[in-house]
């Protein structure tokens, strides 16, 4: 799950730095897997923020729970949640999934659900393999981001950002349709820009 190797390829820091975390936010780790982004996450939020490692496998919760007590880390706070139900204790500024999403059965209806944990300038970062290659095509490890797009705009968000940060994987931001913020996210170049409502 934390294989070192995904260092480089994966690219943690720069997908954190794109998220545009302020200090103190809340954010949900969905398909938390060992914690791999948890550690990143968590350091982006700060000591006054909270990092929710979100997970249904039992297995993945202990790995969390015994880095965290390794690494001395207190604002992590693993959830024993349900496949369509992410049982958060509050609504957060960002939920956060890596490698996840073509995992899920019902992803509009889970996200659909998953607004009532989102606040209402929230927003959902979802990166994942591209459904090609061996891996990802042929045996179903992957989605196409225009399909990943399709079925969150059916569950009711818009597209904030596109990014194509890693090779094998599509990196994408949506904020709520009934998001009232007004606040606009500025990329860098070379990302594709959408209005997005930066979290409170």
């Amino acid at each position: 799950m934390n294989d070192p190797a995904r260092d480089t390829w994966q690219k943690p820091k720069q997908v954190v730095d794109k998220l545009t975390i302020e200090p103190g936010a809340r954010v949900a780790d969905v398909g938390a897997g060992g914690g791999y982004f948890t550690w990143y996450l968590a350091a982006a939020v700060g000591p006054q923020g909270k990092v929710y490692a979100v997970e249904i496998d039992d297995t993945a919760l202990r790995i969390i729970e015994k880095e965290m007590r390794s690494r001395g880390v207190t604002n992590v706070v693993p959830i024993r949640a349900q496949p369509g139900d992410a049982k958060l204790p509050e609504p957060v500024d960002l939920v956060f999934s890596c490698d996840t999403y073509h995992h899920m059965k019902d992803r509009v209806g889970y996200f659909q659900s998953l607004t009532r944990y989102l606040k209402p300038d929230g927003k959902v970062a979802i990166l994942d393999f591209h459904a090609q290659g061996f891996f990802s095509g042929l045996l179903g490890h992957g989605t196409t981001k225009e399909e990943v797009r399709r079925e969150m705009e059916s569950a009711g968000y818009r597209l904030a950002a596109d990014y194509e940060l890693i090779e094998s994987q599509h990196f994408q931001i949506f904020s709520r349709t009934d998001s009232t913020g007004a606040t606009a996210l500025l990329q860098p170049a070379g990302a594709r820009s959408h209005p997005l409502s930066v979290g409170r």
